[in-house]
């Protein structure tokens, strides 16, 4: 059911404004918004018709676990409790987009209205949305498959089959698996012929003329433009090698050559043969060149000796923020245009005092100095100076079940139009919408905010696993 809250509206008559009634804006913009966005409408969504505001948190819950009895014929049953986790959510994401339709613009239709701006406005908030839900892909990494940059054609299955044994292995739903793939692995696994044959997989070729991949080995499998992607042409990277050949599960000290450069303690890196995205906890240095390096994480795969080390340079916090600080942090430091991408992970801190985010905007401030929105508000404060860990290259495709993540969205309160707003809001299928109008006299226009508010919190991580590609 769709449900309306706005301040009462002016009278419509056939010659009226009716293009710019906050409500038809909002309902417009809902239905754009539930079309355009792919892994909002796959998790968990939380939604009551209780108007919030920024900063309030919400209480959501994460069901507990049964277990079967078994009874003979005389016994009575066992009766168990029904339990559910309370998972608190704050919702810290208030995503708007503005716009102005200045006077000479007034005469054109609702519907041409809706094409020329409400249409890519609510694509930019559905596209944020999106890249906020999938960046929580991070907190998952303790299940994972593949390697980075090492997905082909020949492998694809394999490392989807070692995907799904993780999920397996914790208990993980069968029914309602979800996986998200990049552009790039889609490509890869297009190329699968097992994955596409009619003979294999039974669709009558339908996978093969449409390059649709739909269920795979257990997972409804889309590709989505947000997934965590980027390309190492586009990293700020030292390159070496690592001296001897070391067996999966290897952990330790390892000689390295990483001439020119001293890496840093919290840097990620990677190896050619195990490519996982390793994160440096200790290093030997001899003036200007690195010698050692010890990781985090053992070895998940065997690495030849003299395999490729690529260490992903560290750049530097520009300003103090506090914790819980929700906008740009500028980054500076950094090579010449190879500051922190869209799609990239970045952490602050080392050891338990790190925390680990995905960059879903930058903007470009000089060559060396970007600023860069993240996935959710600061977990802790940071410091002028600190050291900032982009993270490495590649994909982070995300399988999960629903209830692995939840995305909680409530509805925005309407402004009094005594104050010289017209606002309404609209809520369907667990979204909710609010289209604000005012008219800016200096401006000479009508400014229009179409926004929403949510929040998003992982709910069991056991039902979510990152297959690298």
């Amino acid at each position: 059911m769709m449900n309306f809250y706005c301040e009462p509206a002016l009278a419509l008559y056939a010659n009226s404004l009716d293009a710019y009634v906050p409500e038809l804006w909002a309902n417009e913009s809902l239905a754009i918004l539930l079309e355009n966005m792919v892994a909002s409408n796959l998790v968990h969504r939380d939604f009551e018709d209780e108007v919030a505001a920024f900063g309030d948190v919400v209480n959501t819950r994460r069901p507990g676990e049964f277990s079967a009895k078994r009874k003979t014929a005389n016994d009575d049953i066992t009766l168990q409790d029904a339990t559910a986790t309370n998972v608190q959510v704050p919702l810290d994401q208030h995503f708007h987009t503005s716009f102005i339709i200045r006077d000479e613009e007034w005469s054109k239709s609702f519907k041409d209205l809706v094409v020329e701006y409400v249409q890519p406005a609510m694509q930019s908030i559905a596209r944020a949305v999106d890249q906020v839900v999938l960046g929580q892909v991070h907190k998952f990494l303790a299940n994972k498959a593949g390697k980075l940059d090492g997905i082909t054609s020949t492998d694809a299955v394999d490392y989807i089959l070692d995907l799904r044994e993780d999920l397996n292995r914790n208990k993980a739903y069968v029914d309602g698996r979800r996986l998200i793939v990049t552009p790039t692995t889609e490509t890869v696994f297009l190329k699968d012929e097992r994955l596409l044959s009619a003979e294999k997989v039974g669709d009558d070729g339908t996978a093969l003329r449409e390059a649709s991949l739909g269920r795979k080995l257990g997972f409804d499998i889309f590709m989505c433009q947000n997934m965590n992607y980027i390309s190492t042409l586009n990293a700020d990277i030292a390159s070496g090698t690592v001296t001897n050949a070391n067996a999966a599960g290897a952990t330790g000290s390892k000689a390295v050559t990483l001439t020119g450069y001293n890496a840093v303690v919290g840097e990620f890196a990677t190896v050619v043969g195990d490519q996982q995205p390793q994160i440096i906890s200790a290093r030997t240095l001899s003036m200007a060149d690195t010698t050692a390096i010890t990781f985090v994480d053992a070895y998940k795969y065997a690495t030849l000796a003299g395999a490729v080390l690529t260490v992903y340079k560290s750049c530097l916090v520009n300003g103090t923020k506090a914790a819980g600080y929700a906008k740009d942090i500028s980054v500076d430091g950094h090579t010449a245009n190879k500051g922190p991408q869209v799609g990239q992970l970045i952490a602050f801190g080392t050891g338990a005092s790190r925390h680990t985010y995905t960059v879903i905007q930058t903007t470009i401030n000089s060559s060396t100095d970007t600023s860069v929105w993240l996935d959710r508000p600061l977990a802790a404060a940071i410091t002028d100076g600190d050291s900032v860990f982009p993270g490495p290259a590649g994909s982070f495709n995300f399988a999960f079940h629903r209830n692995a993540l939840a995305l909680v969205t409530r509805p925005l309160v309407t402004p009094p139009q005594e104050f010289g707003a017209r606002s309404g809001v609209v809520s369907d299928d667990g979204m909710a919408i609010r289209a604000t109008m005012q008219y800016n006299s200096t401006k000479q226009g009508l400014v229009v905010t179409l926004d929403l508010l949510c929040g998003v919190k992982e709910l069991d991580t056991d039902l979510g696993a990152v297959l690298l590609g």
